[in-house]
């Protein structure tokens, strides 16, 4: 059985007003949250009398001082209003319905190591309502009060910046995510260890350059995400294809950031991506490059 929570809001206009107009006072605005299939009863302030009217759109609901609402849907969304029986204005109702958090899909990553990792979530279903996230991280052992705030760029968002990770760490981190909307909270906790989390970006400035005896001269550069390509070193794998990804080969992985394609046939023109791994196998790698296409000459 969900619960239902109903708050008081002001009333939020703008635009152009007269002098007459800035004297008016305008019903209050009642914020009402419901989950998905629940029941809600919704009564007209001030509205005790008969005749009292509900519409939703402009369209008349019921007659009554409250409003009923059975196995609401999102469709039920929207703002409402109170009548009274002359047609004057008592109240708007503003119905929001969605869904209580969920326990977050957490996956993290790091493109940037050792610098810094990335968190992102989704929660299934959607909660729709809007919902503000706690994101935190710590040593496992730490105590709370050593926690850290994930970084966000804006309130809503679903994913955050971890910093001053911990390198080659002999215990986990843990990262704390809590959703709270109107409807409820949720907190879900994941540890991870920041070596089995990186992943590079893609390689970038991928050239392709034939060369004489049906060859390709292939080069490129690490991810500019990548700090420091020297005392953290990356290795590349090289996949190619002509026309059909499932031709696709792969050779390396390789340390420099070039490589001669020999052995191709005249006339086919091949399809090569670059993908990026941590030189010590920690992780998981980047994912391909976009494709780079070359045409062996006939002659």
């Amino acid at each position: 059985m969900y619960l239902i929570y109903i708050f008081g809001a002001l009333a939020i206009t703008s635009g152009v007003f007269s002098q007459e107009d800035a004297t008016t006072v305008l019903p209050e605005v009642r914020e009402v949250f419901v989950a998905v299939g629940s029941s809600v009863k919704i009564p007209c302030a001030d509205g005790e009398g008969k005749g009292v009217e509900w519409r939703f759109n402009s369209s008349v609901l019921v007659s009554s001082p409250v409003l009923s609402i059975q196995n609401t849907s999102l469709k039920d969304r929207g703002s409402y209003t109170c009548h009274q029986p002359n047609g004057n204005l008592i109240q708007t109702v503003s119905l929001n319905v969605g869904y209580p958090p969920s326990p977050p899909n957490v996956n993290c990553w790091s493109p940037s190591y050792p610098k810094r990792a990335i968190c992102s979530w989704t929660l299934t279903p959607d909660p729709i309502l809007p919902t503000h996230y706690i994101t935190t991280y710590r040593s496992f052992s730490e105590p709370l009060s050593s926690a850290r705030q994930c970084q966000k760029r804006a309130e809503g968002d679903r994913q955050c910046v971890l910093e001053e990770l911990e390198i080659f760490a002999r215990e986990p981190s843990l990262l704390n995510i809590t959703a709270v909307n109107a409807l409820g909270s949720t907190t879900y906790m994941w540890p991870f260890i920041f070596e089995q989390i990186v992943k590079p970006d893609p390689p970038v400035n991928v050239s392709v350059m034939v060369m004489p005896g049906r060859k390709l001269s292939v080069q490129w550069a690490p991810p500019p995400t990548w700090p420091d390509p020297v005392n953290f070193l990356l290795k590349y794998t090289v996949r190619f294809h002509w026309g059909k990804p499932e031709t696709a080969r792969t050779l390396g992985p390789y340390e420099s950031n070039k490589m001669v394609l020999s052995g191709l046939v005249a006339g086919r023109t091949y399809y090569i991506q670059i993908s990026a791994k941590d030189f010590l196998d920690d992780g998981r790698s980047s994912d391909w490059s976009a494709p780079i296409r070359a045409t062996i000459p006939i002659n």
